[in-house]
């Protein structure tokens, strides 16, 4: 987007939203909200558009200080370190976006990451080695959407906060429509929230 779209909308085709900040100032709802509007220097239709989803995934992002992996919404939308993720609808979306917030998908997604520990990047490539639950199944994604729904609201803590109860609720949603064990899962929760570069302190270290 960065050489044929304007980030401050001037004299080309209509501005269009797009989902911009990351970390503890961007996303900080399971919905995704556009935080800002971009232009295509040329007049029509900006062919990026062709590429909005439903769902967008996080392209890189502190690891203890933002908080989503993941957003939906019922529009389609684009990003600039937000990679929107076609072909799935917006039900669809919502399911895969509370599966890759919680604690399974986080772990999954952080396999792989590019440049650092502390401040991974997420190809695609990255995104392409995350395994999901069955979309087309609608036994699955009818408790993970419901989750969504649920909590689309609700401001999420930054992931140094710790195992919080939205957090859990996201895992209970998981383990209902995939018929894991709630206790095992929240058992890894836990140790991920303890983790130095999500925690933000090194083990054993004093934290307020």
């Amino acid at each position: 987007m960065r050489d044929d779209y304007n980030k401050q909308p001037a004299s080309g085709s209509e501005p269009f939203p797009v989902l911009q900040s990351k970390g503890a100032d961007g996303q900080k709802r399971i919905e995704a909200e556009p935080d800002d509007w971009w232009e295509w220097k040329q007049s029509g239709k900006p062919p990026i558009l062709a590429k909005a989803g439903h769902l967008l995934v996080t392209m890189g992002q502190n690891t203890s200080a933002a908080r989503l992996m993941a957003v939906a919404s019922d529009e389609r939308y684009v990003g600039q370190g937000w990679m929107p993720v076609t072909g799935l609808d917006a039900t669809q979306s919502k399911a895969a976006a509370v599966f890759l917030n919680a604690t399974p998908g986080r772990l999954m997604a952080m396999r792989n990451p590019g440049k650092s520990l502390v401040f991974p990047f997420y190809n695609p490539a990255a995104w392409a080695a995350v395994l999901i639950p069955d979309l087309s199944d609608y036994r699955i994604i009818k408790s993970l959407a419901a989750s969504w729904e649920a909590t689309r609201s609700e401001v999420v803590p930054q992931f140094r906060d710790g195992y919080t109860g939205i957090r859990r609720r996201w895992d209970e949603a998981v383990c209902t429509a995939l018929g894991w064990d709630i206790h095992d899962i929240t058992e890894l929760g836990e140790l991920l929230a303890r983790e130095p570069r999500v925690r933000g302190v090194a083990y054993g270290q004093w934290k307020a």
